[in-house]
């Protein structure tokens, strides 16, 4: 075994008491075995010799025969391997589906197949074959979601890309620019981030080497990110929005879960046409928010679009602290306000479920913020008052890695550098374990999927037709740096980080699920309106939760992961052990 330095980590949450942030992304690493894909049944590179990517992804991809003893002798050593990571084939003009094979990859096909909602995971290299794309008998059998990679997500089957913009964390910008088909590869490309100092002339000097490519560095106050995970996507045939939560980094979209919310193509406006619906109207509005100038001709395309079609609620953070009507515009608040005025009545028996990849600190108790405002927020619905006198607040519970389910994943203690959750904080809030439930994820085939995904749900808490109040799909972990906290006696929310989200709520009207069907029965009420779970038949009220249902409790051995503390007790699949410098 040797030692490797320098794991790309792919999440940045330890909130504003995270001093050592920086230091901690520098300084994490792990012992690890040698990992190189063998050269069999790959074309060559077509650079030969003069190949100069050290990136796993490209021996994933390549063969290279002259470079193959040298990087045999120091991979692992160097710290360029990405231990377990395995990448995504060259891209291709077409991708078909096996002969005989119940599975499709067809991209239009597979995100067709998740209407009404277009809520997809990523696929994951190394689970049964059934759990990616889509497979028609498995989601009879057992309701399994479509997936897509993010090649799939850029390909060239939905539509002539004019131009794009990617907002993200971490960005490697070689890997991004080889996950576009090669015909537009040269079409425009903003890409909206937060990199500061080191990373951020880093990535400026990674850019230097394409010409389409502009850097909008948005401003951020202390220990603040930018953590949003969006595409703007603009064909000739119309505007695609894409929001995620997995970064634009190799590993983000191997053998991870993640999950990404892909709109329909929005049509043009036609001029005797005006729509002004409230997708539109809050997309703009966070955009806006930025103040960068950078943005103004996205926000003109925009403009021009019909977002009618979108049956999704946005649900954002934008730094500041925000007062009188922005109160509500942003972070936890905006979340209580929408379930407020869209949500019925849902029992307090119902508990809320947060399931995330990292944790900031959050005070010394649970009554003031989690169990107090960050809870209200989430318990809101029409019954109660806006301003979060809820009688009874539901229970909640906690979905974050263990230790023994890191270890275990696919990654093994690797994956655990995009799960940060500092010791330190671990050490504070031993309170919060009592909340915890492990990640199990049997019913998408990802158990052993590390989780980057964040979502956020109400569930009724029977056996028997289990169902959803709403679900929301969001960059942001469990922090006030991401939702915001209340302060001077709740009339103002400081947060520190962008994130972005959107928030499924069950359908009243078949109008709900698709505004532009025509039918006329449209606006026929929906008798049950609730997400129905764990149904093997897809119906208009359908709907799956990333994570298994019954939820498992945290036994009395099980401690969660925390980055930077060791974990030597036992290997991981790979033979690894965790050692942070």
């Amino acid at each position: 075994m040797s030692k490797t330095h320098g794991w790309t980590l792919s999440s940045s949450e330890e909130d504003s008491n995270s001093s050592e942030n920086d230091s901690v992304k520098s300084d994490i690493s792990s012992t690890t075995v040698d990992f190189l894909p063998d050269d069999e049944d790959k074309s060559e590179c077509p650079y030969g010799e003069k190949c100069h990517r050290e990136n796993p992804v490209q021996f994933q991809e390549f063969s290279h025969p002259l470079k193959r003893k040298a990087t045999d002798e120091t991979v692992g050593v160097t710290g360029k391997s990405e231990g377990s990571y395995s990448g995504y084939p060259p891209a291709k003009k077409k991708r078909l589906d096996e002969p005989g094979s119940r599975i499709c990859k067809d991209p239009v096909a597979v995100w067709k197949a998740s209407s009404p909602y277009y809520f997809l995971l990523t696929t994951c290299k190394g689970i049964s074959e059934e759990f990616n794309y889509f497979n028609q008998k498995a989601r009879e059998e057992k309701f399994i979601p479509p997936s897509l990679g993010i090649r799939e997500i850029l390909s060239e089957d939905h539509g002539t890309l004019q131009r794009s913009a990617q907002f993200n964390y971490c960005i490697d910008i070689e890997w991004l620019m080889e996950q576009y088909p090669k015909n537009v590869r040269d079409k425009p490309l903003l890409i909206v981030h937060g990199q500061q100092r080191q990373s951020g002339a880093a990535l400026q000097a990674e850019v230097k080497r394409f010409s389409n490519i502009n850097l909008c560095q948005v401003d951020l106050p202390p220990y603040g990110t930018h953590h949003t995970k969006m595409m703007l996507l603009l064909y000739e045939e119309g505007l695609r929005i894409v929001i995620s939560t997995a970064n634009l980094v190799p590993q983000d979209w191997s053998q991870k879960t993640q999950g990404f919310w892909m709109s329909p193509i929005f049509p043009p406006l036609e001029r005797s046409t005006a729509t002004d619906c409230e997708f539109k109207r809050d997309l703009i509005f966070y955009l806006t928010s930025y103040k960068k100038k950078l943005l103004n001709d996205w926000i003109q395309i925009i403009e021009g679009y019909d977002l009618s079609s979108a049956n999704v609620v946005l649900i954002a953070s934008t730094p500041g602290r925000h007062t009188g009507s922005a109160l509500s515009h942003w972070g936890h608040m905006r979340l209580r306000k929408v379930l407020h005025s869209k949500i019925r009545r849902v029992d307090s028996s119902w508990p809320v479920i947060g399931q995330f990849s990292s944790i900031g600190s959050l005070g010394a108790n649970e009554n003031k913020w989690l169990c107090g405002e960050w809870l209200t927020s989430l318990a809101s619905s029409n019954a109660g008052t806006f301003a979060g006198r809820v009688s009874n607040l539901p229970p909640l519970k906690l979905v974050f890695p263990t230790v023994e389910n890191v270890r275990r994943s696919l990654e093994g203690y690797p994956a655990g550098a995009s799960v940060p959750y500092s010791s330190a904080n671990a050490t504070k809030q031993k309170w919060l374990n009592s909340y915890m439930h492990q990640w199990n994820a049997d019913n998408t085939g990802r158990s052993e999927a590390s989780p980057h995904i964040k979502s956020y749900t109400r569930i009724s808490p029977y056996e028997t037709n289990v169902r959803a109040a709403w679900f929301l799909l969001t960059s942001a972990n469990l922090s006030k740096a991401a939702w915001g906290g209340l302060e001077k006696n709740a009339t103002q929310l400081a947060i520190r980080s962008y994130e972005l989200g959107v928030l499924f709520i069950p359908p009243t009207t078949h109008e709900d699920l698709n505004p532009h069907a025509g039918a006329a029965n449209n606006t026929d009420v929906i008798p049950d309106s609730y997400f129905h779970l764990k149904t093997h038949v897809k119906t208009k009220c359908s709907f799956f939760v990333p994570f298994h249902l019954p939820l498992t409790r945290y036994s009395s051995s099980d401690k969660p992961w925390t980055w930077d503390a060791p974990h030597t007790d036992a290997p991981d699949r790979h033979g690894n052990i965790w050692v942070p410098s």
